[in-house]
């Protein structure tokens, strides 16, 4: 059955935020009631390498419908750096998917204890069970707060500037491909665009993404100028992909969830693009 809803085209939609399954502040549900709140009015969790952790589908708040999507954001590596995938599915996120994440989820604790080692520093918080157990995905983030907590850092600035950055090269890198998120993702029956990139990282990478099967790339984002989302349009224009568009949002600083949002008619060949997959 598909979760898609019949959409007014001024309906606010978010398709990118967190939730403290990963790097977010808040657990899922208090996301969700967040979203009820905020009048947002169609959500995706995008969970880095995790599962879908809401129910698919509308979902009544506070006598708010607010529609969830199920997707994931996916850590993948191109050329010489990590890029990120946002995977969307006009249902159910499928079982073989479902576990396809946890691996990834599972993948990320052991590269957290491999930087431990590189790091040597005594007295990090090692991962946690629910983190081996693939059930949160744990990020540079937990490791910069993990390093403050044990003293080695004042604060997460300099934990990222000293220890964790990718700089530093004390994390090893994800060994997924993008080729093999993509197509991974689109066996499953997802619908695959990529999250956040610069300008620059668009016009190296953007024509070679789209050759591996990429589908659409985010445009609409909050703190981009109207100049770098004009040129992201453009070129989901002329690459025939779909524009997405969300907050990436994670609870974090003062914006509060439903700050910023995407009209549904601004999605709107994303949403038939989703629509010809269910």
């Amino acid at each position: 059955m598909t979760a898609l809803p019949t959409l007014h085209p001024n309906a606010r939609v978010d398709l990118h935020m967190h939730s403290d399954r990963s790097d977010g502040r808040y657990a899922p549900e208090h996301v969700l009631k967040l979203a009820g709140e905020s009048g947002l009015d169609v959500i995706a969790l995008t969970d880095h390498d995790l599962p879908a952790q809401l129910p698919v589908g509308p979902q009544v708040v506070e006598g708010h419908t607010v529609h969830v999507l199920h997707a994931v954001e996916v850590s993948g590596w191109h050329g010489d750096q990590e890029l990120h995938l946002l995977v969307y599915f006009p249902a159910e996120m499928p079982e073989d998917f479902r576990l396809f994440c946890t691996e990834l989820a599972k993948h990320r604790a052991d590269r957290y204890e491999r930087a431990l080692e590189n790091l040597a520093l005594e007295g990090v918080t090692p991962p946690d069970q629910a983190s081996r157990d693939g059930e949160r995905a744990i990020t540079r983030l937990h490791l910069a707060q993990a390093l403050v907590d044990a003293g080695h850092a004042e604060n997460l600035r300099q934990a990222f500037g000293k220890w964790v950055g990718n700089h530093t090269a004390k994390v090893p890198h994800v060994t997924l491909s993008m080729a093999d998120a993509i197509a991974r993702a689109r066996a499953a029956g997802g619908l695959t665009s990529w999250a956040h990139p610069s300008l620059d990282q668009a016009r190296a990478y953007l024509p070679e993404l789209v050759e591996l099967g990429v589908q659409g790339v985010e445009v609409f984002r909050p703190r981009v100028g109207s100049k770098t989302r004009r040129e992201l349009g453009r070129f989901s224009r002329r690459h025939k992909i779909v524009a997405t568009g969300g907050s990436d949002w994670h609870g974090w600083y003062r914006h509060e969830l439903g700050e910023f949002s995407v009209q549904a008619q601004q999605l709107g060949g994303f949403f038939q693009a989703l629509q010809a997959l269910a």
